[in-house]
């Protein structure tokens, strides 16, 4: 499966913790060229040695998602800097806490849809481009539970990830045709810092890591899923095992 994905150029975003670092890791590990977006430099070069140490390449980009008024001035910064985008994971993301939406205040209540909805949908629209270039350039959404089953609690958050499941499928329907395909993908519960905010009360171990979820976002990265298009899936559902072709 990751042979596919050598010398291939990747954006992750929210690269520089959790489940973000993980696959970004992970993508070195496969000998791919990872664009590393996230707010802080300094946990992002912490992710440069990383990838790099796993044996891949990474170029760090510090990039606050919120900055929407700033997303045209970074595709041009990264059109001269990368030939193309064959990949794009959607991994950014902040949570305070569980909160009943009657007490949610309004800036939380935005700030949610805005990381979690509008930013993965406004930055591959601004990166369209650079992924049109790409033989075959996969985009993955990142869900959670709140895709397939209804919970209480999670305000904004809740709503914007059951949104990225259309997002996906409208995005492929707008491109039935087209090399590119979009997924959106369920990791299931992993042991990161908005976990740990979300359930206070769950010990942490028994909680797998973010790095047993990085199999199934290079299979959908890899071109062994290049049939799966504007679907909705979860990571214990994938066969990511070296059987797949390459």
């Amino acid at each position: 499966m990751t042979e596919s994905l050598t010398n291939k150029i990747i954006m992750v975003t929210g690269a520089s913790q959790g489940l973000g670092k993980a696959v970004a890791i992970a993508l070195g590990a496969a000998k791919v060229n990872v664009v590393a977006i996230a707010r802080h430099p300094k946990n992002l070069a912490a992710t440069q040695d990383a990838v790099e140490a796993a044996g891949g390449r990474c170029l760090c980009v510090p990039f606050d998602l919120y900055d929407f008024d700033d997303y045209g001035k970074l595709f041009l910064a990264l059109k001269d800097q990368i030939p193309h985008l064959d990949g794009l994971v959607h991994c950014g993301g902040s949570f305070d806490r569980c909160t009943p939406l009657q007490y949610v205040k309004l800036d939380k209540f935005r700030e949610a849809l805005d990381i979690h909805l509008t930013a993965p949908n406004m930055l591959t629209q601004i990166m369209l481009p650079l992924l049109r270039r790409s033989e075959s350039a996969s985009i993955v959404f990142t869900s959670c539970d709140m895709l397939e089953e209804d919970q209480n609690n999670w305000h904004a958050y809740g709503f914007a990830k059951r949104a990225l499941g259309y997002a996906a499928a409208m995005w492929q329907g707008e491109h039935p045709d087209k090399p590119y395909r979009f997924n959106t993908l369920n990791p299931g519960r992993v042991r990161t810092d908005l976990f740990s905010r979300a359930f206070p009360g769950l010990m942490p171990d028994v909680v797998p890591l973010p790095e047993d979820a990085t199999d199934a976002f290079l299979f959908l990265l890899s071109d062994a899923s290049k049939e799966l298009r504007g679907q909705s899936l979860h990571a214990k559902d994938l066969n990511t095992g070296e059987n797949k072709p390459n």
